[in-house]
């Protein structure tokens, strides 16, 4: 079974300046985005897209942004339904990420700030986190007990 990453294509860009922001020569600036994975299946034509989303748009910070984009990666032939859910939160969303982080480095860099370059981000633990709060949610025991 072949993926091909196919295309990758920003949705939604904003950035907004705080202009109520006043800086605090003590604190640093502290920026922790949220990130929001989506995922649509094509069974028929053997496609998978993926949608992220990174933003930030509370705290006492100079700026807010939001970033969402959206690819399409196709297969050779449907894997099963184990491996898709592992592309579409931990393999895609990997690929996509440095797109992303490149274009709020260069949002940031154009506004006159110093660019703002996000730190990595561990797919595989965010997958098991969300995993773990669906069977929280839906009640079904973890693996673990």
């Amino acid at each position: 079974m072949n993926m091909t990453f196919v295309n990758f294509a920003l949705t939604k860009v904003n950035f907004t300046l705080n202009r109520e922001f006043k800086p605090k020569e003590t604190t640093e600036v502290r920026i922790e985005p949220e990130l929001a994975i989506n995922h649509e299946i094509r069974r028929e034509e053997k496609q998978l897209i993926v949608l992220l989303g990174v933003r930030q748009l509370t705290g006492d910070l100079p700026y807010y942004f939001e970033v969402e984009s959206a690819a399409l990666f196709t297969f050779d032939e449907m894997p099963e339904e184990k491996i898709l859910t592992q592309f579409s939160y931990v393999n895609c969303p990997a690929i996509m990420f440095p797109y992303i982080r490149e274009t709020i480095a260069d949002l940031t860099r154009r506004a006159g700030f110093q660019p703002l370059h996000l730190n990595p981000v561990n797919f595989i633990q965010l997958a098991k986190e969300r995993e773990e709060q669906l069977k929280q949610a839906t009640g079904t025991p973890s693996a673990d007990n």
